[in-house]
């Protein structure tokens, strides 16, 4: 699906201003609640300029996703883009504001050398209960445990990594571990294993059943 822009919401794409943005970024939560973060740009959709200004694609599975793993997590869209550039994406997603809880934007990001870090230690959540998923893992180089990385995604419209996240998502949340950053940790180790092998989706049929 190709969304067009106008060419007036692109206007705040680029820009940087954190001013007087404080943490903790996201209410208090209950102790056994599980929270979502994910990446905008390459994870879930994928923009282009065109003649008329812009457009951008919706990743294959993203609606599907969305719903499924807002019924068994907080989910929120930590993104570096701006605010104006990624509500107009948000709301075509999330049209009712039922699947998204929270959006983070570019002024609550860290600016590390050339990279806009997200630093989930400032959610003011419980970092064992906190999950991320981005396409850069230099995005969340602060708590690298915390992360699972993507590949990037431009069109290719056979792609199904969101479907197999889903899948694992769900485990974690029925398996409870004690901190998620353990079985990250192992999840990625099997992953890398798989890429290495060039062995399709890393997260295909993956099991944390072995990791608890």
């Amino acid at each position: 699906k190709t969304i067009i822009f106008n060419p007036s919401s692109l206007l705040n794409l680029y820009g940087f201003n954190n001013g007087n943005i404080k943490p903790p970024f996201l209410p208090p939560c209950s102790d056994d609640t599980f929270t979502l973060v994910l990446d905008l740009d390459e994870t879930l959709v994928h923009f282009f300029y065109t003649p008329s200004g812009g457009a951008f694609l919706i990743r294959p599975g993203c609606f599907d996703f969305l719903r499924e793993i807002s019924k068994i997590y907080d989910i929120a869209i930590f993104t570096a883009a701006m605010k104006d550039y990624a509500d107009n994406i948000l709301d075509i997603l999330d049209p009712d504001k039922n699947l998204i809880k929270y959006r983070l934007y570019r002024h609550h990001t860290s600016i590390s050398g050339m990279c806009f870090v997200k630093d989930l230690s400032k959610l003011g959540r419980d970092l064992k209960r906190i999950i991320i998923i981005d396409n850069l893992v230099d995005n969340f180089k602060l708590q690298p445990n915390n992360g699972l990385g993507i590949k990037t995604w431009l069109e290719e419209m056979k792609d199904n990594q969101l479907g197999d996240l889903a899948n694992l998502l769900k485990e974690i949340v029925e398996k409870k571990p004690n901190d998620v950053r353990t079985v990250i940790k192992k999840i990625k180790e099997e992953a890398n294993k798989r890429i290495k092998k060039n062995n399709g989706n890393p997260y295909k049929n993956l099991s944390i059943d072995k990791y608890i």
